[in-house]
C-alpha cells in the first residue's frame, strides 16, 4: 500500500474503531512491545474520563486501547503496524518476503477446524483434571490449591515439600541462626558498628564505674552486658535508651524487636533489626518481615507458593508463611503476583455454577473481593427466589 492508503487506513481506523476495521491479536504485544508507555497513557486515559472499567467487555477495552494507540502514532509508526489490520494490502515483495496472508473467514474457519483437531488428538484438561494432577501422586501429596485466574488458565498451588525455602535476609537483621554468639552480643556488635553516638554513649557509661581504658573485646562485653535481659532477649529499658539516642543521631533510626512463637510448648524467639532510615509506615513492614519471613523460617512455616500455566508448567514462584495465608489467602497471591483477578477456588465454583454471560463474567472479575462476595450472595439469593416458586408447583 502506498502512503495515501495507508493513511486512509489509519483514518478509518480512527473513525470506526479498531475492533470495527479488524485486526489480529498480535497486534497488543507489538504495541506494548515497541511503545510500551502508551498501556500508562490508556490507563491514565480512562482515569480522567471516569470511565467504569468494571462496566467495559474484555474487547471493548482492548479496542479503546488499539484505537487509541493508532491515534497517537505518526505515519512511520503506524506504517509498521498496518499490516495488523484486515484492511492492509501487501505489496508484492512484502508477500514474498513473508507467509502468504489468509483472508478472515479461511483464518476463523482453519482456526476452528485446528483446535478440532487438536481436542481429538490431546484434548485440553479440565480444571478438575488439572488440580488432581498438581495435588496428587500415587497418593495425595498435600499441595493445596490456593486460586485461580480464569483469563490465563493459572492455578495458585502451596507446595508442600520436605525442603524448606531461604527467606531473603534483609541487611538490617540482626540475628543469625547460624550463629553461635548470643543474641546480646550480636546486638551489641551491629549497634558499635553503626551508630557513634551509641559507642561514645557507652564508653562514657563505662568512665562512670572505672578510670580504666576500654579495649575492643572489652567495650562488646560491657554493652552485651547491658542488652542482655537473658541469652535470649534484650532489656526492654535499654532498647528504650537505645532508641533515645539513635533518634537524635537520625531520624527514623530505631532498634526494633519482635518475639515470635514456634509451635513447641515455650518455643518462642526475638528477632531484632536495626532501621537506619525514616521512611514513613516502614516500621509495620520491618515488623511483618519479621514475623512472616524470619520468624516463619525459624518455626518451619515458610512454604513455597507455586504459580502453574495452562500447561503444568511453574511460571512463578513465591516464598510465603502458610500462616500468612490462614486468614486471607486470596488476599495474599492477589497482592504477590500483582493479578487482581484471581479468584479462590470455591468462588470459581460457585461463580460457574451461575452460567454467567461473557460480558458478566468479566465484570465479575474486575471487582474487589468484597463486590465479589456480595455479587454471588445477591445472584444465588436471586437463583432461589427463581427455583422456589417452580418447586411449589411441582409439588
Amino acid at each position: 500500500m502506498n502512503q495515501k492508503e495507508i493513511k486512509a487506513l489509519k483514518k478509518e481506523i480512527i473513525e470506526e474503531g479498531a475492533l470495527n476495521v479488524g485486526y489480529y491479536p498480535r497486534i497488543i504485544s507489538k504495541i506494548t512491545e515497541l511503545w510500551p508507555e502508551m498501556i500508562a497513557e490508556f490507563v491514565k486515559e480512562i482515569a480522567l474520563q471516569g470511565l467504569d472499567v468494571a462496566t467495559i467487555s474484555h474487547p471493548l477495552i482492548l479496542n479503546l486501547f488499539v484505537t487509541k494507540a493508532i491515534e497517537k502514532m505518526n505515519y512511520q509508526e503506524f506504517k509498521i503496524l498496518a499490516p495488523y489490520f484486515f484492511g492492509y494490502r501487501q505489496a508484492e515483495d512484502e508477500i514474498l518476503a513473508e507467509p502468504i496472508q489468509i483472508t478472515r473467514l479461511e483464518y476463523l474457519r482453519f482456526q476452528s477446524e485446528g483446535e478440532k483437531l487438536f481436542d481429538y488428538k490431546e484434548p485440553n484438561p479440565s480444571l478438575e483434571e488439572r488440580l488432581k494432577a498438581l495435588t496428587t501422586m500415587v497418593v495425595s501429596n498435600d499441595n493445596q490449591p490456593i486460586a485461580y485466574q480464569p483469563i490465563s488458565h493459572r492455578i495458585a498451588i502451596l507446595e508442600s515439600c520436605e525442603e524448606m525455602p531461604e527467606p531473603f535476609i534483609d541487611p538490617g537483621l540482626i540475628n543469625d541462626i547460624n550463629e553461635r554468639r548470643p543474641y546480646p552480643e550480636l546486638v551489641a556488635i551491629r549497634l558499635l558498628e553503626s551508630s557513634s553516638h551509641l559507642r561514645k554513649h557507652y564508653l562514657e557509661a563505662f568512665k562512670q564505674l572505672s578510670s580504666e581504658e576500654l579495649s575492643e573485646d572489652e567495650l562488646l562485653a560491657f554493652v552485651s552486658s547491658r542488652l542482655a535481659s537473658t541469652d535470649d532477649a534484650l532489656n526492654p529499658q535499654e532498647v528504650l535508651n537505645i532508641n533515645e539516642t539513635l533518634a537524635n543521631e537520625k531520624a527514623g533510626m530505631e532498634l526494633i524487636t519482635h518475639r515470635v512463637t514456634g509451635y513447641c510448648q515455650k518455643e518462642q524467639w526475638e528477632l531484632a533489626y536495626l532501621k537506619v532510615e525514616d521512611v514513613p509506615e516502614e516500621k509495620s513492614n520491618i515488623i511483618y518481615y519479621l514475623e512472616h519471613d524470619i520468624g516463619a523460617y525459624y518455626r518451619g512455616s515458610l512454604a513455597w507458593l507455586d504459580i502453574y500455566d495452562v500447561n503444568q508448567e511453574v511460571e512463578e514462584r513465591y516464598i510465603v508463611d502458610r500462616e500468612a495465608l490462614w486468614s486471607g489467602p486470596l488476599s495474599v497471591v492477589q497482592a504477590l503476583t500483582g493479578d487482581p483477578t484471581y479468584l479462590s477456588m470455591a468462588m470459581y465454583e460457585e461463580v460457574k455454577g451461575l452460567d454467567l454471560s461473557e460480558d458478566r463474567f468479566n465484570q465479575f472479575i474486575l471487582m474487589s473481593n468484597e463486590e465479589r462476595r456480595k455479587f454471588l450472595q445477591k445472584e444465588n439469593k436471586e437463583k432461589t427466589q427463581t427455583l422456589n416458586p417452580s418447586t411449589k408447583q411441582r409439588r
